[in-house]
């Protein structure tokens, strides 16, 4: 009984820690690639595991493109002085990021710069 007992405790430790484990980097973003985009923020998500902003950004030909901007967790941000309200839908900004893989529209936050000219940087 002691047996299964250790077997079914070593097995909830296993999945509780291979549970919080984070993807990698690589597996999303190309690392070698860098993209600047100016547009409008439409939406905020600031909540785990990502802080997330969606920014419409106009092609070469006027039609609007949704991009995805992913920074670090709420935690860090705050840590380092971000909060729900440093980035607001209807701001216009400017990000620098790593592109997505396979074409996303999908960044990975390096540098933003806001409406007043501010600019912060990395945020991982």
């Amino acid at each position: 009984m002691q047996f299964v007992c250790s077997i079914l405790i070593a097995a909830s430790c296993l999945a509780a820690t291979s549970s919080g484990a984070h993807h990698s980097f690589a597996a999303e973003f190309l690392g070698d690639q860098t993209r600047t985009i100016e547009g409008t923020v439409t939406e905020v998500w600031f909540r785990n595991p990502h802080v997330r902003y969606y920014i419409d950004v106009a092609d070469a030909n006027g039609e609007t493109i949704s991009w995805d901007v992913r920074t670090s967790s709420p935690t860090i941000l705050v840590r380092r002085g971000w909060n729900e309200t440093t980035i607001r839908e209807g701001d216009k900004v400017r990000v620098e990021g790593y592109l997505g893989r396979d074409g996303r529209k999908l960044l990975s936050l390096i540098s933003i710069e806001l409406p007043d000219g501010t600019v912060l940087g990395h945020s991982y």
